[in-house]
């Protein structure tokens, strides 16, 4: 049997003093398992030695059959091994000895996460400083170090293995239908107060069932369009039980954050105060706020990126707030430790910075004032950043984007204007659009040749790849876009400067906004409309706020629409393939009102014609079995009709670090899927001082 092992060369090896969850297994044949033994300390006189076997869930997918192989299980071992003493930071050891804290093994849970460190064991002190456009308490990368949600499993840094996390262990049921998860016993909130199944029942019976907080429930949540049942077992145990099978949900809902917002669990003893059914005062609080109704002082006291107040069980805890920045302080009771007993994060503070826009954000990074900048970094500064690292104290590392594409295009095949929908629907327009861009150009005018001419598809590690997707349309070939476009009877104007719409007789001018984040939008749909002119087609463009974007689109005022070409890899394309089957959202338009349709099983929205509808049946196959066949029928739609358009992807993203920041890794995937950071342990990060 082939072991795989989580070593320094994962950049972080994972252990838990309970045992691990028994990941999906679903391939034909004998699944691979791992087996570690952790020697570890629950208290610090008491030892135990527990062995974790695990399956890498990448693996565990089913190649081309629904048909699941049986889950395997793993035990603990009686109590044996070495001990393991706990430390904690100064700065937390003297408010044990003011009589402010507890002693740290009475801080930290049962069974504390360890987390072996990348380079070497940190040192504990010193302020983290990072930024981003915005205003809440953390705003771009002050939300990636380490400040992050904990969600109930973690993905390995290769985005392949669901670990444990806020859970010690989980399984599967035979029928892949019922999740039954182990809490981590012990865990309290920063303030000291224990996290119990109380706060996750609180959430799920009187958030998410509540219409006013929730209008709607994720639709990962409810597969099969019937709501998930959540099933206290016992004080630690619980289960997640789907009306049909859901293997999908370990992942995306588990591993990573779809459908869950900001945390998984909510503190109920903090947010009942706010709350109608336990507080027959709630909207006379609200209104003392200034809301009008009680579940809108509820939302604001909820939402821990705008209410430092409220109880985390993250890393960190919000301390302090004002217009420039934010102040997070270590959280005293955090649950995780590194392998020599030391409680984690190191650093003791993080410092967020809200930038009024990037032009400053980019200043301050490129002067040395951030610790660490990555959300708004770009290639294209790639030598500004290199000449300017050693006089800045930092260097430069760069990561995988992890994108199908670093900026996607889609027109709005369900937009209101009549004449525009029936030529964006047509799939020789969008084609067309397609042969127009000149890749390479992009490539190497914006990566320096860095990055890869492709369509939009899965990157080319997803098991679902196949080369034909990527090549599909992808050739720049401006004639053959021309004779489309003259296929379709979209006539030239007098000077040949613009095409005519076919109705209306007028010039093919298309109005829309976009939002600048992530990857350089702008420099690319720069040169997009200069290809496109080419062909006829004029688009014109304005760059506006997320919010307000998100509002137009999810309207329906948007004709079309860019983002990045984020979940294409294994981890996120199987919860929700955006690019290819339209699911609802705001960062696309190009089915807008089908997408609304299907969220909400027919009661808003339009309905969509039969080819639309068959990719939904692909999906929900897909979703209940992981069948190989049905996503690479969900991307060989798209190879056809080009849903989406991609224009260059995989590109290296540079990450600028401090000289003395360590316990970073070299390589990485900065993009959604990944959560950025979070597959790379910030909480194991630490300033040398």
């Amino acid at each position: 049997m082939t072991g795989s092992r989580h070593t320094r060369r994962d950049f972080l090896r994972l252990a838990s003093l309970t045992t691990a969850g028994a990941v999906l297994a679903a391939c034909s044949g004998e699944p691979e398992v791992v087996e570690k033994i952790v020697k570890e300390t629950v208290i610090v006189e008491k030892e135990v030695e527990k062995i974790i076997t695990a399956t890498p869930a990448a693996e565990a997918e089913a190649e081309a059959t629904a048909e699941p192989a049986e889950e395997p299980t793993a035990e603990p071992t009686e109590p044996a091994g070495t001990m393991l003493k706990f430390s904690e930071a100064p700065m937390l050891a003297e408010r044990v000895a003011a009589g402010e804290l507890p002693p740290v093994e009475e801080r930290l849970p049962e069974d504390p996460l360890v987390v072996e460190p990348l380079e070497a064991v940190g040192q504990y002190g010193g302020t983290l400083r990072a930024g981003g456009v915005g205003s809440t308490l953390f705003p771009g990368d002050g939300a990636v170090v380490g400040t992050g949600r904990q969600d109930w499993l973690r993905m390995g840094h290769d985005l392949n293995d669901a670990l444990p996390n806020l859970l010690s262990a989980y399984e599967i049921s035979e029928d892949l239908t019922t999740i039954t998860c182990h809490l981590r016993p012990g865990m309290r909130w920063s303030d000291g107060e224990p996290v119990t199944l109380d706060d996750l029942m609180f959430r799920y019976e009187d958030v998410w069932q509540n219409s006013e907080i929730t209008p709607l429930i994720h639709e990962r949540h409810r597969p099969g369009g019937t709501l998930m049942e959540l099933i206290r077992v016992d004080d630690q145990t619980f289960q997640f039980k789907f009306a049909v099978p859901h293997p999908n949900y370990v992942m995306h809902c588990m591993a990573h954050q779809v459908g869950w917002g900001e945390d998984n669990f909510l503190p109920a003893h903090y947010l009942k105060q706010f709350h109608i059914k336990y507080n027959d005062k709630a909207g006379e609080l609200a209104k003392a706020a200034g809301f009008d109704f009680w579940y809108q002082l509820f939302a604001q006291k909820s939402a821990l990126g705008q209410n430092p107040e409220r109880p985390s069980i993250r890393a960190y805890a919000c301390v302090a707030d004002n217009p420039q920045f934010a102040t997070w302080e270590r959280n005293p009771y955090f649950w995780m430790v590194d392998t020599a007993g030391n409680q984690l994060p190191y650093v003791d503070r993080v410092e967020a910075f809200k930038m009024a826009d990037l032009s400053i954000l980019d200043a301050k990074a490129i002067s040395g004032q951030f610790d660490f900048a990555g959300f708004d970094t770009n290639i294209q500064n790639y030598a500004t950043y290199t000449d300017a690292a050693e006089q800045g104290g930092f260097r430069v590392i760069l990561w995988q984007s992890g994108k199908g594409a670093e900026v996607v295009y889609n027109v709005n095949m369900t937009y209101g204007d009549e004449e525009m929908r029936a030529v964006f629907s047509d799939v020789r327009f969008r084609q067309a659009l397609s042969l127009a861009i000149n890749r390479e150009d992009i490539n190497q005018v914006v990566y320096y040749g860095n990055a890869f001419s492709r369509q939009m598809t899965v990157i080319p590690t997803s098991k679902f790849f196949r080369p034909e997707f990527e090549t599909a349309q992808a050739a720049y070939d401006v004639d053959k876009a021309n004779a489309l476009l003259d296929e379709m009877g979209l006539e030239w104007n007098a000077d040949r400067t613009r095409r005519l719409w076919p109705t209306s007789r007028t010039e093919m001018v298309i109005s829309w906004d976009l939002y600048e984040s992530e990857t350089p939008k702008r420099p690319i749909t720069e040169l997009i409309t200069e290809y496109w002119r080419a062909i006829g087609v004029d688009i014109q463009w304005k760059s506006i706020t997320r919010a307000l974007l998100s509002q137009k689109v999810l309207a329906n005022e948007e004709p079309m629409s860019l983002w990045h070409g984020d979940a294409t890899t294994d981890v996120l394309f199987k919860s929700r393939p955006k690019w290819f089957v339209p699911t609802g959202g705001e960062e696309n338009t190009w089915g807008i009102l089908w997408g609304q349709w299907y969220d909400s099983q027919g009661k808003v929205g339009e309905e969509p014609p039969e080819e639309i509808k068959q990719l939904y049946r692909w999906f929900e196959e897909f979703g209940r079995s992981r069948s190989v066949e049905s996503a690479q029928n969900i991307l060989s739609a798209q190879a056809e009709n080009i849903w989406t358009i991609g224009t260059v992807g995989n590109a290296p993203h540079p990450i600028l670090a401090n000289k003395k920041l360590r316990n970073i890794p070299e390589e990485g995937y900065w993009v959604w899927d990944s959560l950025f950071t979070y597959s790379s342990w910030p909480e194991q990060w630490y300033l040398e001082q």
